[in-house]
């Protein structure tokens, strides 16, 4: 029990930890974007809140009513997180660039085995849906930013080689 609590807390502490570095490098940044993608971002919220409500049987309207908002008001309640996930995921993709981060093929497939050893039945089928190029390429774009993030955390340990200084 004891080591589990302490595997809990160690992950805990490494989830804060690649937070506060994100948010400190993301502070420091200065990223312009179009309007557009902060809307883009708040579809996608809404769409992560609906798929939470259906699981619950409860829709939309149902969590409106009890909140006494409208979808409106909620799309601006998630203004700010979109901007701060659009920011990250700029930020992030700006980092992975100048630091040459890659996704190898062995990555990959070590994501799909994971995929595969959650899933419950039909192994095959999911493993050939996981195959195709596409659903290759949304596994590419789930691990760059964890592996950037990794790379951050690196940087930030003093554990890093080859850390990057910008002349001025």
């Amino acid at each position: 029990v004891s080591s589990s609590l302490r595997l809990k807390d160690e992950r805990i502490a490494r989830i804060d930890f690649e937070k506060r570095i994100i948010e400190a490098v993301a502070k420091q940044a200065e990223v312009e974007f179009p309007p557009v993608l902060v809307d883009i971002e708040i579809d996608q919220l809404l769409s992560e809140r609906l798929r939470y409500l259906q699981q619950e049987g409860r829709s939309l309207e149902e969590y409106l009513s009890s909140r006494n908002k409208t979808e409106e008001e909620l799309r601006e309640d998630l203004r700010s997180l979109a901007t701060k996930r659009v920011t990250r995921s700029l930020v992030l993709g700006k980092i992975a660039e100048e630091e040459k981060i890659e996704i190898s093929d062995a990555e990959i497939e070590a994501e799909i085995e994971v995929m595969l050893a959650s899933a419950a039945e039909s192994k095959d089928e999911l493993q050939r849906l996981l195959n195709t190029p596409r659903s290759r390429e949304s596994i590419e774009r789930l691990l760059m930013p964890r592996k950037t993030i990794q790379r951050l955390v690196e940087i930030a340990g003093g554990s890093a080689t080859n850390i990057k200084i910008k002349e001025e």
